[in-house]
């Protein structure tokens, strides 16, 4: 073999790997300083641990966001993540999601890179919540919105989306369930054409005064391609 054959083929193998690293976002449970714990002003917070590549939320009649930022925007394939519920939701007979019966388990939601920025106005007025969204837009750019892949409990919702009416950042897919006590495997799709800012996840039980706990594992990001 040739020294120009063998420097050919090694090239090829280096830039196969490099190409297999850049479409895939390793494992962000192992960055837990990453993470940003929020509180909304007029709720009890969630309990968030980390360990071993794990989260575990523990919910009790609280809530609160959970936000991984990127280090630049970043155009995503799929999502894919384990799930395991311990507990849930004390639903009432009202359709999950309408006014005081809003919780769910598990939301992951993609922030799209858009053009909203906020105003001098607006920043002073906006819940922290909201600025801190706005925030993971790089200068020079904003937001979209969110768009969450929510798990349900309430099978009326099996197939449908909405945009949450508490806000039109935020839009949401009712996209799997989850039974409580065995580790399930769930794989999203956001929109490869959109470049995503971040992720945020939330799990609430403060409509429903809710008691449960969510351990979220094996979290990748894959790049498009």
């Amino acid at each position: 073999m040739s020294n120009l054959v063998k420097v050919i083929l090694i090239l090829c193998l280096t830039l196969s790997v490099a190409n297999s690293w850049a479409n895939t976002l390793q494992k962000p449970l192992s960055n837990p300083d990453r993470w940003l714990l929020l509180e909304y002003s007029s709720l009890e917070p969630n309990k968030v641990e980390f360990s071993d590549n794990r989260m575990l939320i523990e919910v009790d009649n609280s809530a609160s966001p959970i936000i991984y930022p990127f280090d630049s925007p970043q155009s995503l394939e799929a999502i894919s993540l384990k799930l395991k519920l311990d507990g849930q939701l004390m639903l009432e007979k009202p359709l999950q999601g309408s006014k005081g019966n809003d919780d769910f388990v598990f939301r992951l939601g993609v922030v799209y890179e858009g053009e909203q920025t906020l105003n001098f106005f607006q920043k002073a007025i906006a819940a922290k919540w909201v600025k801190q969204l706005f925030a993971l837009a790089p200068k020079g750019t904003g937001v979209d919105h969110i768009s969450f892949f929510n798990v349900y409990s309430d099978d009326r919702l099996a197939g449908k989306d909405r945009t949450h009416p508490a806000s039109d950042l935020m839009k949401e897919t009712f996209q799997d369930t989850l039974a409580e006590g065995k580790a399930v495997s769930f794989q999203w799709h956001p929109d490869p054409e959109k470049k995503v800012l971040g992720l945020w996840i939330s799990s609430d039980g403060d409509d429903t005064d809710s008691n449960y706990s969510v351990e979220i594992s094996d979290l990748q990001l894959h790049r498009t391609k």
